[in-house]
Order: C-alpha cells, then structure tokens, then sequence
C-alpha cells in the first residue's frame, strides 16, 4: 500500500521545561515503524535546554516541527497543535512519556478496522523516571458507565479520530490535571471506545510530574469537578480515593467539598441569612433554605461558640422556630456547641428562626452591636449528609467503609 494512502496521524506534544525526557520523547515517535506521522511539538517557551533539542529536531526530520512561545498551559497547548495538525488521526504524548515500538500502526489498523470507534486505546505501563517500566496500568474496556465509576485510560496509548476531537470541542483549557478524563466522557457520549490489548505507551512517574506530586491535592478536585458536571454526582471509586488522601481533614471540610460536588445528591442550600460577615449572628438568626424535592433538607446543622461560660444556675438555650412554629429548644453548655435542628420532611423551603437565651453587646460606644453566638458552621443536611456526618464522629477511621455499605450513586448518563 502506497505510504501516501494511509492515513496521516499527528502526534502532538505538549512541553515546558522537560529538556531532560523530551529526546526520549521524539525519538519514540520517530523510530515507530508507520510510515506516515507527523510529530508537533508546542513548546511553552522553556528556559531549559528543551529549545536546543526541539531545533536539532526540526533540522533532522521532515516528519518533525515545533513552535516555542509563552501558553495558557497543557490543554491550551494540546487545542494549539490540533489547530495545526494535519492528520486524520491525533495521538497525544506528552514530553515525558514514550510509544512503545508499533503502538502507532496497531492504533491506525484498530481505527480503520472499526470505523465507528470514535478513539481507541491500548494497555501500557507505569514507568520511574529512567523509563524502566514498574507496572502495567490498570487498563480496562471504557464507556460513559464505566468512566464514571473511573478513568482506565492510559492517556499517551489513546489515539482520536481528529473529527471528533472537533466535535466535541477539544479540550477544555480550565482544566490543567484531568483534562484528559474530561475528554474520554464527553467523546464517550457520542461514539464508542475501542480497546485493543496490546502494549502501546509509557507514561513516566517521577518527581516533578503532575501526577506524583498533585494527584492528592488538584487532581482528584478536577475529577470530581469534571464527574459532577457530567454525571451529577461521584463514584464510589472517587470518593474512596479522596477520603484515603484526605481523611483525617475533619468532618466539616469533608462535608463541604462533598456538597459542592454533590457525594450524597443535590445538597440543599441557603438562599439568605443574617449572619455578619464575621460570622457572628444577631439575637434573632434567621436562615432560609431551598432543597431538591428529590433530596430534601431534613436537618439543619450548626456549629457555634459564645463569649464566655454559663454559670451552672443559669443554663443556656437556642429556642427555634421553623416555618413561623414554635419547634423547640436546645440546651446549650459550655463555649463551643453543634446542634441538629430537625427540618419538616414535607417541604423543600423552610425559614428558620433562631434565639439564644444570652446576648452580648459588642463594639465601640457610637457603634455598639448585640450578637448571640458565632455561627462558624451552618449546614442544611439531607438526611444521607447527616449519616455520613454522625458515622464520621462516631469513627473516623472507618469512613471509608461507612461509604461502601451505605452509598449507592446513580448517574446521570
């Protein structure tokens, strides 16, 4: 078959600062034996040695080109070289990480051999920084369910079809971590995933990756960013990941990336509230809430703390009113407190009124304020949130199990 018969496939390679792996890099692309490849390198304007290398390159090859200016990072860099690539077929290396010898044409036959693929991926490993593979990747099959559940992709053994990488928009520049996860979902949406069981790439693990040393911290926030926004909610896979990085940072914060991200379904929120901007509250705190029918806030959760101690002859109490109704009171002891306020389970807005059994003038004479307490937490729960939030206080360290017997997310699909 003619080499001009086949289809052109463009290897974009993102780069800055990565002198020290980016000949491995080339050289991978350049020694792979399909006949037709275009390599395109869009380099961020590094200060290393990386422009050297790149020019030696562009002098050797014909099949090789890059271009070397400041960028809006990863992903604007990748969206760059699709813009200039002339392939029917893009694979994306970065300048860590290496083909394996063959992954090009075995991708190119897998794709012409299934014109419906939208993209198709191979098995690969996970290699030290010498390139000496440690362990294959936990590659498997992938469709929109199963991306939700996780990513088992190896990004450098994917290879797309240019056309729906315009279809669905390249890739999307906010995301500087899981870009990639982003793309697998919404090419998945549209056109099937093929997979082939060979040994296309290696993606390099080593000190100044992105996925050694941000995975815990702006990683996982972007899959779950990115999962949210296409399916509504997180696997069970995520979550579990993030309570094994991020355990012991206490119930509160766990609560509110959770809500944000919607772990346990559409989290009821506050549309107004009469909390100062310090966070202390007047005489009467006041707090109106709005839920999904589907989730419905069933409690109102507060932690606070007030001036001083109640002597012992005078005990404190928030008295509360939901919906214009007198409901309750809660005894309050000591400096700091928490308190569950039940919410009526037949409706989704509730207003609440609070007011506590104490004031306290505070400021100066010609601008004096009365405050109760200090409202540092206020949380509509729905009734799962408030589980998760009690099986936490009664045993951190079991977190993780509480969430495999107890959590069953759907997606949106």
């Amino acid at each position: 078959m003619d080499t001009q018969s086949l289809p052109l496939v463009s290897v974009i390679t993102p780069s800055y600062n990565q002198g020290t792996y980016i000949r491995e890099t080339i050289e991978s692309v350049l020694q792979q034996d399909y006949p037709h490849v275009e390599h395109i390198v869009i380099d961020g304007g590094s200060t290393d040695n990386t422009f050297a290398i790149l020019s030696q390159y562009n002098r050797q090859s014909e099949k090789f080109r890059f271009v070397s200016e400041p960028d809006r990072g990863q992903s604007h860099a990748i969206n760059k070289g699709l813009s200039v690539a002339q392939g029917e077929i893009i694979g994306w290396l970065n300048s860590d990480d290496t083909y394996l010898p063959g992954a090009i044409r075995k991708a190119v036959q897998a794709l012409m051999a299934n014109p419906h693929w939208g993209m198709v991926h191979g098995n690969g490993y996970c290699a030290n920084e010498r390139n000496l593979p440690i362990r294959p990747f936990p590659v498997k099959p992938q469709d929109r369910q199963k991306l939700f559940e996780r990513c088992n992709i190896l990004q450098p053994a994917a290879f797309i079809r240019k056309q729906v990488l315009y279809e669905v928009g390249g890739l999307d520049e906010s995301l500087s971590f899981c870009m990639d996860y982003d793309l697998w979902i919404r090419i998945a949406k549209h056109h099937p995933i093929g997979y082939v069981p060979d040994y296309w790439a290696k993606a390099r693990y080593h000190a100044a990756s992105k996925s050694v040393n941000q995975w815990p911290t702006v990683g996982l926030q972007e899959v779950f960013r990115t999962s949210a926004k296409h399916y509504g909610t997180v696997s069970n896979d995520w979550v579990l990941e993030y309570l094994y990085f991020h355990h012991n940072k206490g119930v509160f914060p766990l609560l509110t990336f959770f809500r944000a991200h919607a772990v346990f379904g559409g989290a009821p929120r506050i549309t107004a509230m009469n909390r100062y901007p310090d966070m202390w509250v007047p005489p009467r705190f006041h707090v109106s809430i709005q839920s999904d029918p589907q989730a419905p806030a069933h409690t109102l959760l507060i932690r606070g703390s007030r001036l001083g101690s109640p002597p012992s002859s005078h005990p404190a109490f928030l008295h509360y009113v939901i919906n214009g109704s007198l409901t309750g009171r809660i005894a309050v002891s000591g400096t700091t407190f928490t308190v569950e306020l039940p919410l009526p389970p037949d409706r989704t807005n509730h207003e609440v009124d609070i007011f506590a059994s104490w004031n306290v003038k505070i400021g100066s004479p010609a601008n004096p304020r009365v405050i109760s307490f200090l409202a540092d937490q206020v949380l509509p729960l729905t009734y799962q949130e408030l589980q998760f939030y009690r099986a936490y206080l009664a045993n951190p360290a079991g977190i993780a199990q509480w969430v495999r017997d107890h959590r069953t997310p759907v997606p949106r699909l």
